[in-house]
């Protein structure tokens, strides 16, 4: 049986005025803490199976990551800054506080539920994750059914990645931040935020279509590596749209104004239906495009259009503001046929 090493036995007798650091120092037990701590409180890195004996109610950020905890209870009860309990072998949250202000993260554990649990009286209900996070929101790289029971409010961002997730509801209404739910086992995105301020990502996973999207998405829009044949229900406006690596044999359904598009990696015969005009980069490389017809007209970074069946580049294309990447087509192009067809203010790739 191994040794008990406590918080005293390590750090002595602290009165909890500033910042604590133990971690790493091989601490199985928390006894000999102080019950307050007006700054930080860093346990991560030790071999603790529990949180009791540690401090309740702490100034800073409490981190208790990469240990062996199974459950949070016994931990404190109110904290200013973050909760990190990441890299442990929870099975449930319950023991965390309600109310989080800055970020909380319980990435990398054998979360299957973030849903609370009912006294055997029917009637008590404790709750399984905090109710408010005013900052990020991070449960990725668990094994979560369902988001039911999550975080309803959330300042930041909101990353549910790379669980076992099959719908998304229970998610927050509304994120601030970015929302993360990529490498998941989505069929459908039904359940999504309705607004996403920053980005949304939804890649790899097994989506055919995009209804049930947030309506309102801010920031980036990805939705590669799916197996989507139809872009509706994309939202109309996104600052850049990432649908590369489907089976998309249309664009119809693509939002109307973007900073950036991306459809490589389909089997698109034509750009109908491709944004007019495009502020950042356009790749629509490895495709079956035998014709640049409907393609944006003015592109301000760069345009690949290589790994296609072009053996022409007149179309509706007139402008590339940055640089021309069209190698590896049904025909080679030399650069004074490239800028014959178009204008490139930068440089040919053949």
């Amino acid at each position: 049986m191994s040794k008990k090493v406590t918080f005293a036995d390590v750090m002595g007798e602290l009165d909890g005025k500033s910042d604590i650091d133990c971690s790493n120092k091989g601490l199985t037990s928390l006894e000999g803490c102080p019950e307050r701590v007006k700054g930080d409180f860093n346990c991560s890195g030790n071999k603790l199976t529990t949180l009791t004996g540690g401090p309740k109610k702490i100034k800073g950020d409490f981190n208790c990551s990469a240990n062996k905890l199974t459950s949070l209870e016994g931990g404190p009860e109110e904290l200013k800054g973050d909760f990190d309990c990441s890299g442990n072998q929870l099975l449930s949250l319950v023991g965390c506080p309600a109310f989080i202000m800055g970020d909380f993260s319980c990435a990398g554990n054998q979360l299957t539920s973030l849903k609370g649990e009912t006294l055997s009286n029917a009637e008590t209900v404790i709750a399984g994750c905090p109710e408010i996070v005013e900052g990020d929101f991070n449960c990725s790289a668990n094994k979560l059914l369902s988001l039911e029971g999550a975080t309803v409010i959330v300042g930041g961002d909101f990353n549910c990645s790379d669980n076992q997730l099959t719908s998304l509801h229970g998610s927050p209404i509304k994120v601030q931040g970015d929302f993360d739910c990529s490498g998941n086992q989505l069929a459908s995105l039904a359940g999504s935020p309705d607004v996403v301020r920053g980005d949304f990502s939804c890649s790899n996973n097994q989506l055919t279509s995009l209804k049930g999207v947030a309506r309102e998405v801010r920031g980036t829009l990805d939705c590669s590596a799916n197996q989507l044949t139809s872009l509706k229900g994309a939202p109309q406006e996104v600052r850049v749209f990432d649908c590369s690596s489907n089976q998309l044999t249309s664009l119809k359904g693509s939002p109307h104004k973007v900073d950036g598009f991306n459809c490589s990696n389909n089997q698109l015969i034509s750009l109908k239906w491709a944004p007019e005009k495009v502020k950042g980069n356009v790749d629509c490389a490895w495709n079956q495009l035998a014709t640049l017809e409907d393609a944006p007209q003015k592109i301000k970074g760069n345009f690949d259009c290589s790994g296609n069946q072009l053996t022409a580049l007149e179309g509706s294309l007139k402008k590339v503001g940055g640089d021309l990447i069209c190698g590896q087509n049904a025909q080679p192009f030399s650069e004074e046929e490239v800028r014959a067809a178009l204008n490139v203010k930068g440089n040919c790739s053949l």
